[in-house]
């Protein structure tokens, strides 16, 4: 199946055309089919993609929403792992989680896994998807995306937790 023939997604990333987009009907979660990611050849580490789409934010705003699909893998490399992202009205990122902090690798059987993100009162874009960083080959089924409450964590990855409070070892000293 052809990548325009998976109604509302696409194909997307830093390297799209190393990678093939299938949909599968013998490996299945739940349904008739699922859907596979895989590279095509040898790539480098820096390649990613990534199957998504895009919607308005517009009838989520104030709300927290989850983001949850079952993920299966083979031999995957580096990293895979659903990921969502909700865009403000300047195109600047306001929510973010790509599951960095806990990505999916090696060979795995199905597994659920979820993302919430709040969705700020400037939203403007969300996007979803799953991403497949470096080698391997993926699959994902059962995609689910709706409003829980505030007693749901967020997964919200904060750029700003992981820095420091201020400079350091600026003589250079300090090993």
């Amino acid at each position: 199946m052809a990548n325009s023939e998976i109604k509302g997604w696409f194909l997307s990333g830093s390297h799209p055309h190393l990678y093939k987009l299938t949909a599968d009907q013998e490996v299945v979660h739940y349904g008739s089919q699922s859907v596979r990611v895989e590279s095509k050849e040898a790539i480098g580490e820096e390649c990613f993609a990534t199957i998504m789409q895009q919607f308005k934010a517009k009838q989520f705003i104030g709300k927290r929403m989850k983001f949850t699909g079952f993920v299966k893998t083979e031999q995957v490399e580096q990293s895979c792992g659903l990921w969502m992202r909700v865009d403000g009205t300047s195109q600047d990122i306001l929510q973010f989680d790509n599951m960095h902090n806990r990505p999916i690798t090696g060979t795995t059987e199905w597994n659920y896994y979820t993302i919430v993100l709040d969705i700020p009162d400037d939203s403007s874009i969300i996007s979803i998807g799953l991403l497949l960083s470096g080698k391997g080959r993926v699959w994902v089924d059962h995609l689910s995306f709706e409003e829980v409450d505030d007693n749901t964590p967020s997964t919200n990855m904060d750029p700003e937790a992981e820095l420091a409070s201020e400079p350091m070892n600026l003589s250079f000293e300090e090993v």
